[in-house]
């Protein structure tokens, strides 16, 4: 199967679905909802990085392309910026796996600025296996909860260290409600 085309199923198997977090730090609890849409895709495995292929640059159609074939990897192999996609490509489905580990009580951070870092993110979800941290972070998408803004794989803990973490107490995942709202709470603080 085409390598493109087998990460895009994959990532369709987290579309459609809203995953609520419930955590916890000390005495303070939040809520986050987030979902995947089909255009977080392109960010998410990586089409950003191939500057020379600038036909490919609407994340909105890139995702169903894949999937109807339009966009194969034939397409995308011949670009001299792969290298800097192709990690993300072959790791993309570590998200499928960190959303797995969620369900056994993980961590989930609150994500600052303190890394110094480019990525503006309110929350970062990360998973260790094989001596590799997959570090999805989280963004606030206007009323209708969080969204991922980026993805990738590291061995240190760069992004990890420096930021509060919460112990998820409950994770729930059901069919896509696009009224849903994700909301932060602590004691009498709500964030709509």
């Amino acid at each position: 199967m085409d390598l493109l085309q087998e990460v895009a199923l994959k990532y369709g198997d987290l579309l459609n679905k809203d995953y609520l977090i419930k955590a916890s730090y000390k005495k303070e609890t939040i809520e986050i909802c987030f979902f995947f849409l089909p255009e977080h895709f392109y960010h998410l495995v990586g089409f950003h990085k191939l500057l020379d292929m600038k036909d490919l640059t609407k994340p909105k159609y890139l995702y169903t392309s894949i999937i109807s074939k339009k966009i194969t990897y034939d397409i995308i192999k011949n670009s001299k910026f792969l290298d800097d996609m192709y990690d993300r490509l072959q790791r993309l489905c570590r998200i499928n796996e960190l959303i797995d580990h969620l369900k056994s009580g993980e961590v989930v951070i609150e994500f600052s600025q303190k890394n110094r870092t480019k990525i503006q993110a309110d929350f970062l979800l990360y998973d260790l296996s094989n001596k590799e941290y997959a570090h999805l972070f989280l963004r606030k998408n206007g009323n209708h909860g969080y969204v991922p803004c980026s993805f990738f794989c590291r061995s240190d803990e760069k992004y990890i260290c420096n930021n509060k973490k919460y112990r998820i107490t409950e994770f729930i995942v059901s069919p896509r409600q696009l009224t849903k709202k994700s909301y932060r709470s602590s004691e009498s603080h709500t964030m709509i």
